[in-house]
């Protein structure tokens, strides 16, 4: 069984989600504050490292959608519903896109900072 420990874990969807949840976020006054829902520009830039921003999905069409829960952050529930109008909206498969999302990764590179007030 140490063997199993030494292999590198592999991510889920919802795993990803938390890590972006808490990327390229700054608080204005909480530290250490960690995150369990998503921002609209978060989002954004994880479609974009799975290379489906900005074909075939556009950030105008996550803004919209967005916009409809008329929240700041959305929650894992919410964010799947997202994904769920994003495909059809897009006639993309929604398995496929989660999958398309996990094997994307975790966020690198960024250097575009969120303050959240």
């Amino acid at each position: 069984m140490a063997d199993d420990d030494d292999k590198p874990k592999k991510h889920t969807i919802e795993s990803l989600f938390r890590i972006y949840c808490n990327h390229k976020v700054i608080g204005s006054d909480l530290e250490n504050q960690e995150y369990h829902s998503i921002l609209l520009s978060q989002l954004d830039c994880w479609l974009e490292q799975a290379k489906l921003m900005p074909v075939p999905i556009t950030r105008t069409q996550t803004g919209l959608i967005y916009m409809r829960y008329k929240k700041w952050r959305l929650e894992y529930e919410d964010f799947l519903e997202v994904l769920q109008i994003l495909c059809s909206e897009s006639d993309l498969n929604y398995e496929e896109m989660k999958e398309t999302l996990v094997l994307a990764g975790a966020p690198t590179g960024a250097t575009e900072i969120v303050v959240v007030k």
